[in-house]
């Protein structure tokens, strides 16, 4: 069993005090905000970073965290990260056995079911252990781009700057799901979807009902680009905790009593309420604020019932503290600390600079077997995964007969926008010299979640 050392020492108590020393093993207060937070269910969103496994660390060595309130820890899996970073998680998921919280990772996924007399595909989630997905391991987390490819697949469009759906679905509406389930303090997530033994969907019938909406995509477009969501698993069965997490007992919190209905918990006005942990450090003060904004008060664009922590923020730690951290542990990630490797390998949020740094670094490894992995060609870590992502499910404008304003030479919405005729197409053969005409329109967006 892996241990921690030397991690921040976090007590309780009615206020934040700053750091007496600099320093991230000096002493810190931790304030709740209200009295009630400290009996809430402490839910920690886990994003296989070294920052957030610093947090982590530090809230179970202080004791922070107790699975008799329904504290749980939880790691949105995208199937667009770097082997480096799963076995990281998988590290820490060992390490934090020893405290007695559970530690699930979760994936998007979509089911059948039907809607107005329809049957369409629905959003949700299954729960996945630690090791690749295999014949063997069923079970297993997905790595190569299945997650993320169902999400477009499905919603028929790419993310960008200004519609992360990634983030959205993913990650932060992914954990809402989860935690419905979880905080109903049940043994089981349901399963999901009807029980027929073959596929009911009617591509003809998706195809008016797009048409009823004001959808103008070309048939031939719109079949090609739900195939692939159309070819995933169309129930999620019934899954229980135990199998997922060795430390995993049942919980009965008092805060969550009359606040489940129908064996999910409810949010919303007098629904579930519960204490959001967020790795976020001090040297990010623009992610820390739209984080705080996002939850602040009535009319947030938040969400109801998520009370939100940044401890790592509010001790003043920065990359270095958090690096010097994990250089004294006998595990760390291993992936630059710089971070252009972290998260979605080849994220379009991460900037020229970033993205150039990561080709130059992938286009070696791709060739390379991954040991547990195998091949990395034509996987997120292969810059050709995101050129045919990109190519199949971005918007074509002029096919779609929708008129192409802005820059004349992009008539398709990838990742990047309009406004540049910057695609993975061109990360993968741009000239170094090619980057600095990007740089402006490509600067780093400051991801948050």
């Amino acid at each position: 069993m892996r241990r921690v050392q030397t991690v921040p020492k976090v007590a309780v108590a009615n206020r934040y005090q700053p750091p007496q020393q600099e320093s991230p093993a000096a002493a810190y207060c931790l304030r709740y905000r209200s009295k009630r937070h400290s009996e809430l269910p402490h839910i920690v969103k886990f994003s296989g970073g070294r920052s957030s496994g610093m947090l982590l660390f530090a809230l179970l060595e202080n004791r922070l965290l107790d699975p008799d309130r329904g504290d749980v820890i939880v790691f949105n899996n995208t199937a667009a990260e770097h082997p480096g970073t799963y076995r990281f998680a998988r590290d820490c998921k060992a390490a934090s056995s020893r405290y007695g919280v559970p530690f699930f990772w979760v994936e998007f996924q979509t089911y059948e079911d039907s809607r107005g007399g329809e049957w369409t595909r629905l959003p949700s989630y299954r729960l996945v252990n630690d090791q690749p997905r295999s014949e063997a391991n069923p079970e297993g987390f997905h790595w190569r781009g299945e997650v993320f490819e169902e999400l477009l697949s499905w919603s028929g469009y790419v993310p960008n700057q200004f519609s992360r759906i990634c983030t959205k679905r993913m990650k932060l509406e992914v954990t809402r799901m989860f935690l419905k389930d979880w905080l109903a303090c049940t043994e089981t997530i349901p399963r999901l979807g009807h029980y027929g033994s073959e596929s009911r969907m009617n591509l003809k019938s998706m195809y008016r009902r797009h048409r009823r909406s004001q959808g103008a995509v070309p048939e031939e477009i719109f079949f090609r680009k739900r195939a692939y969501a159309l070819s995933r698993p169309y129930i999620r069965p019934e899954q229980l905790y135990r199998d997922f997490s060795s430390v995993w007992r049942p919980f009965q919190n008092p805060a969550l009593e009359g606040r489940v209905f129908g064996n999910q918990a409810s949010f919303g006005t007098g629904g579930v309420e519960y204490v959001a942990f967020v790795g976020l450090r001090g040297d990010e003060q623009v992610r820390v604020h739209r984080v705080a904004a996002r939850n602040a008060g009535p009319g947030a664009s938040g969400y109801s019932g998520e009370h939100v922590y940044m401890p790592l923020a509010d001790m003043g730690i920065t990359r270095n503290d958090v690096n010097a951290f994990w250089d004294q542990q006998s595990w760390d990630l291993s992936l630059p600390k710089q971070g252009s490797l972290s998260n979605c390998v080849y994220c379009f949020l991460k900037g020229a600079a970033n993205l150039r740094s990561v080709r130059d670094t992938m286009e070696k490894e791709k060739h390379s077997e991954e040991p547990d992995f195998g091949s990395l060609l034509d996987t997120p870590s292969d810059v050709a995964w995101w050129t045919r992502i990109e190519q199949t499910y971005g918007r074509d404008l002029k096919a779609e007969g929708r008129p192409i304003t802005g820059n004349p030479a992009s008539t398709v919405i990838g990742f990047f926008g309009t406004k540049t005729d910057f695609s993975y197409e061109r990360l993968a053969q741009a000239a170094d010299s090619d980057f600095d005409c990007y740089s402006a329109a490509l600067l780093p967006c400051d991801c948050t979640e």
